[in-house]
């Protein structure tokens, strides 16, 4: 009886890692926003795919394992068709499975060789910077891939899906996640406040895939624009951050820096960025 009870425990194990490691999702959290564009949360920064006859677009590649998994998840869908990468900025989270991909466009903000060695890797070097804006018509979609310019780093980029009407927008938009704030980068407080309100003016938004956190609507952006408002807020009036601190208590921070809300209130501080 025990001898058959190994045999079963053994099947089980078998079956759960075969339903990981096959051909499905290698453990990946895909959300699947249509039949040909998906969202791949986490494991680094959030990701985007989008399958259509003749290309794949990937937005972001992730880091380490994830990175990895996501190579493997895009490569067996996309049989051998030519592959797009576009890094919504040059934070390793985001660009380390670059060099994972076989012969890819890798765009990216206009960053430039040194400074992108400087803060990412160069075997994760994109082949062509973005100084502005690109129209890239891919199957049933036009993906319009702008260079916002200095808001989270010195060259950000969001990737707006004109049909869909679905925004990617890299770190400069979060959903309840503190912000990194690097001042090397070229975090610019004041900045996102600003390119915030330009997409609510400029796009007619129905989903927005945020750097980390998870899918939503409109709603992100609007609240994202408020979380900087606030911060700069508590740093001209500290009397207000007992409320502020409620009321972004549920706000995470990421994993693999030291993002937080007195890291933003320092940074704020420290920067000289304040609204007059």
């Amino acid at each position: 009886m025990k001898y058959m009870t190994r045999i079963f425990s053994g099947i089980a194990l078998l079956i759960a890692f075969l339903s990981i490691h096959s051909c499905t999702d290698y453990g990946l959290n895909v959300k699947k926003i249509d039949n040909h564009l998906y969202a791949v949360l986490g494991e680094g920064g959030n990701s985007g795919v989008f399958f259509c006859d003749t290309a794949v677009v990937v937005i972001d590649t992730k880091m380490k394992q994830g990175a990895e998994r996501l190579q493997r998840w895009v490569n067996d869908k996309a049989k051998g068709k030519k592959i797009y990468i576009i890094n919504t900025h040059v934070h390793k989270d985001h660009t380390s499975g670059n060099h994972l991909y076989s012969n890819p466009t890798i765009i990216a903000g206009d960053y430039g060789v040194q400074f992108w060695d400087a803060i990412s890797s160069k075997e994760d070097l994109p082949n062509r910077w973005l100084a502005d804006t690109l129209l890239l018509p891919m199957g049933d979609d036009t993906l319009l891939i702008e260079n916002v310019g200095q808001v989270h780093t010195y060259a950000d980029v969001i990737v707006y899906f004109k049909n869909r009407k679905v925004l990617f927008a890299g770190d400069i938009i979060l959903n309840k996640y503190h912000p990194y704030l690097d001042e090397h980068a070229g975090s610019n407080v004041e900045n996102y406040i600003n390119t915030l309100s330009g997409f609510i003016k400029e796009f007619t938004i129905k989903k927005v895939v945020p750097g980390h956190g998870e899918i939503g609507g409109s709603e992100l952006v609007n609240n994202f624009r408020q979380y900087m408002i606030d911060m700069e807020d508590v740093a001209a009036y500290p009397d207000n951050e007992i409320k502020m601190r409620e009321k972004y208590s549920k706000y995470l921070s990421l994993p693999l820096n030291r993002a937080g809300f007195d890291q933003t209130i320092s940074f704020i501080n420290k920067s000289g960025t304040l609204r007059e």
